[in-house]
């Protein structure tokens, strides 16, 4: 009787075999990036995969990984935040179309990586990054549409993308991160966020005043 019962348990839940398990810690964002690392150099192209999508996984682990031999995994490196913006810029020139492809239609490529892609040989992906770029610049008019039409919460979440997209092509000290601030403000001063569109507004400030004195 106890026997079968045991079986029964056994049947219901398997274990898990070595390659599994590993899988599964290279998926997790919980898995410790000394951990990730070692699961990168793994022999089999899938758990590089695993670790390249893992948000967890460190910036210079993704640089490595971006020349790994499978496109699959330079694919998931193009896809993943932390992959620094140098390296998505190597990526632009990596001999596999498909992985300039997908780094032409990811939104959050950074404007410089997709005007390099807007050169690109293959039509597609030239194509690809255009369509990408003309969304990418046409946020600051849509953001001036929600405020304009006191949809405020929406001119805020694209203010921020527009904060974000100032910052990664032009830095954070420009000018225009500046403007780019001082629409946030707005944006949040007239939903009443009093103290956020404060500390904002001030971080304009503090640009407008560095430009003045040079």
């Amino acid at each position: 009787m106890t026997q079968r019962n045991t079986q029964s348990s056994d049947a219901a839940n398997p274990k898990l075999t070595p390659g599994q398990a590993h899988s599964q810690l290279a998926s997790n964002p919980e898995t410790l990036p000394v951990v990730l690392v070692r699961l990168s150099e793994h022999e089999h192209p899938n758990m590089a995969e695993r670790v390249a999508e893992n948000p967890s996984t460190p910036p210079e682990t993704l640089q490595k990984l971006s020349t790994h031999e499978s496109a699959d995994v330079r694919i998931a490196v193009t896809e993943n935040a932390n992959t620094p913006a140098e390296t998505l810029q190597e990526l632009a020139s990596d001999e596999n179309p498909d992985v300039r492809l997908r780094l032409a239609e990811n939104p959050n490529t950074p404007v410089t990586v997709l005007e390099t892609l807007t050169e690109d040989e293959n039509p597609f992906v030239y194509a690809k990054a255009k369509d990408t770029l003309e969304t990418c610049k046409s946020i600051l008019e849509r953001a001036d549409e929600m405020f304009l039409h006191d949809r405020f919460n929406e001119a805020e979440q694209l203010y921020k993308k527009l904060v974000e997209g100032v910052g990664e092509l032009l830095g954070s000290e420009h000018i225009e991160m500046a403007k780019a601030l001082h629409k946030l403000a707005a944006s949040l001063g007239a939903q009443n966020k009093i103290d956020e569109a404060a500390e904002v507004e001030e971080c304009a400030r503090i640009i407008k005043s560095a430009h003045k004195a040079a």
